[in-house]
């Protein structure tokens, strides 16, 4: 019996909130559905640079996911999205402390989706980073 979207998305961020890495940088996604995503990164001094500001690497994933996670929401039964290009302005720089994504898909088609998403600091939302993602569309393997 297929599971109805409600459930589908709640496994969805259980599934990505248990993952080895998102645990490892301390990333987790607050919600999804219908194209959207809201993700959280605690930023943590392991994920600084020599500069004492979070290394781009660390933004540069949470962008991905916030917009790999909004495009989750609108695929179909056996359908993934590897991620294929992925471009970021960075902003402002970030330190230590609760960043926010938001991650909002463009363009779902047939063979490839686009998103894009935002990163703020949760305290005073000063913008650090914008992003956008293009994804192939597959059956999964």
């Amino acid at each position: 019996m297929p599971m109805d979207r409600s459930e589908y998305l709640n496994t969805l961020i259980a599934v990505l909130n248990a993952s080895p890495y998102y645990r490892h940088i301390g990333m987790k996604v607050l919600r999804c559905c219908d194209g959207t995503s809201v993700l959280e990164l605690d930023a943590k001094e392991c994920t600084q640079n020599l500069y004492g500001t979070l290394h781009g690497g660390v933004l540069a994933s949470l962008i991905d996911s916030a917009c790999g996670v909004a495009l989750g929401t609108l695929l179909h039964d056996g359908e993934i999205a590897v991620t294929v290009d992925l471009r970021i302005n960075y902003i402002s720089p970030a330190r230590v402390g609760v960043l926010v994504a938001e991650g909002k898909v463009i363009h779902r088609g047939k063979h490839t989706g686009v998103a894009e998403a935002c990163i703020q600091t949760k305290e005073g939302g000063v913008l650090v980073a914008k992003g956008m993602t293009t994804h192939f569309l597959q059956k999964a393997f």
